[in-house]
């Protein structure tokens, strides 16, 4: 990245491009084609066979699991735990829940020692809570795990992986202080890649004509901020920008988002929710319910005495990911929140995986530049350095935010220097002073929020203001 940011922009484009190039032979070659065929042949299956189908993928993991991962082999061999016992889905219960910080502590060991080092991709996530971890990656999942996306995401929107699209992520492709232009080009993909760092009610009209000559024909990205593109457009219905979808992830799509959007480019959003860990995928359907994609994994949603939460009723989504053999992820607390849809009659796209009425984890968690901007999804900078337990960006006023770090084994405050240059590299000049704390406040859900506006939650401030007396809060 730093050779990349000394680049001009011709040939930071054509840097970008030829990652593209590797990229599109992890994920779309070998398997690829043959997985899309899978994956429609099972989209309509009856619940039966979704039921046959997962209990049969969750006993070959549990065997597999028994059998070559170090750490399942020690649990499951004190808790007497065998393929056998899984009958049904049910019997899922029966098993531990595993942690986040477990698997921070077992990475490695959470791996099928049968597989080499050279075919595992190591990829490092801090999802909405900010708490990192290293997941692993076999390199024959990556065509399976984008099939789905292409068939179970993009072509319920209409759209595919070879349309023009713009992107609208969080990847630093410019610096924090750039004056323009906000984007490089994938050529490979056909993509316009935008920093979702950059949009404000000054630059949003650049992004617009930016979309517009490149020819795109639809979008994704982080939906808070593909919304304040269409509220631009609302605004200014003068210039006349249609698209044929907006596929959103990444963070909650609130209300006010979709309108924005669906006013400003004409078209259906289609939201999605996607887990870093590889472990499950929920995508919205033609008549606007979120799926969840059996392929991807088993869901449990529980309550906070981990029983199981009835319709509706808001809970911790546990996953046992189907996909990824490499590093097998069975009952994982993932972070965030979600509730079963409480509709009872089957939804009319006549597909009946089950559906989710809410999911929360990533709402509202950005922060608000005195120029506009909303800068959200920094969870990346977390990544910079597993000596954090955990992180928290606080925002105690429009022109400050404190960056709280809960210290790992191995910390030094070198590496919170490091977290907090990551993010001023991606919003610019803006003063972030860190503090180590021994915790981190959570919301009344028990959530912990990754980044957190004080001056806009009252309610909130006065909770950071009890259990960390000791920070000057400006608010």
């Amino acid at each position: 990245m730093r050779l990349y940011g000394k680049l001009p922009v011709p040939l930071q484009n054509l840097s970008l491009s030829m990652y593209g190039l590797i990229l599109q032979r992890r994920y779309y070659g070998s398997g690829f084609s043959s997985w899309c065929e899978v994956y429609d042949a099972q989209e309509y299956f009856t619940h039966d066979q979704i039921n046959q189908w997962q209990v049969s993928e969750v006993r070959r993991l549990v065997d597999l699991a028994s059998k070559y991962v170090p750490y399942y082999r020690d649990v499951f061999r004190k808790m007497g735990i065998e393929a056998k016992n899984v009958q049904a889905l049910l019997d899922l219960r029966t098993f531990p829940i595993l942690e986040k910080e477990v698997v921070r502590q077992n990475s490695k060991r959470l791996v099928d020692e049968r597989r080499k080092q050279s075919d595992l991709i190591q990829d490092r996530t801090s999802g909405s809570t900010g708490t990192p971890l290293v997941v692993y990656w076999p390199m024959d999942v990556f065509p399976k795990w984008w099939a789905l996306h292409e068939r179970r995401v993009r072509a319920w929107a209409g759209v595919s992986q070879n349309t023009p699209r713009a992107m609208v992520g969080g990847r630093p492709i410019v610096p924090g202080d750039s004056k323009g232009p906000y984007w490089r080009v994938n050529a490979i993909w056909r993509q316009l890649y935008m920093s979702s760092y950059h949009i404000s009610p000054e630059t949003a009209s650049q992004y617009i004509e930016a979309m517009d000559r490149y020819g795109c024909q639809w979008v994704t990205g982080y939906g808070s901020a593909i919304s304040l593109l269409g509220a631009w457009l609302c605004e200014h219905p003068e210039r006349n920008l249609s698209m044929r979808a907006i596929v959103t992830s990444g963070d909650n799509l609130l209300p006010s988002h979709r309108h924005a959007i669906e006013t400003g480019f004409h078209c259906r959003v289609f939201d999605n929710y996607g887990s870093a860990e590889g472990c499950l995928v929920i995508s919205e359907c033609e008549q606007g319910r979120m799926h969840v994609q059996p392929e991807s994994g088993v869901l449990e949603i529980l309550d906070e005495h981990d029983q199981p939460c009835a319709p509706g009723q808001l809970g911790e989504m546990i996953i046992t990911g189907l996909m990824n053999d490499g590093m097998p992820l069975i009952r994982y607390r993932i972070g965030d929140l979600a509730a079963w849809s409480n509709q009872k009659d089957e939804c009319a796209c006549g597909r009946v995986s089950p559906c989710i009425s809410y999911i929360e984890g990533r709402s509202d968690e950005y922060l608000l530049m005195p120029d506009g901007r909303h800068i959200g999804r920094l969870s990346t900078a977390i990544k910079k350095s597993l000596s954090l337990r955990a992180a928290q960006i606080v925002q105690d006023a429009p022109n400050h935010a404190w960056l709280l770090i809960s210290p790992a084994k191995g910390y030094e405050h070198r590496d919170g220097e490091t977290v907090r240059a990551d993010i001023i590299s991606k919003i610019g000049a803006f003063p972030v002073d860190i503090r180590e704390v021994e915790f981190l406040p959570r919301t009344k859900a028990g959530k912990q929020r990754l980044v957190v506006r004080l001056f806009d939650h009252p309610e909130t401030a006065e909770i950071y203001k009890q259990q960390l007396a000791e920070i000057p809060w400006r608010c």
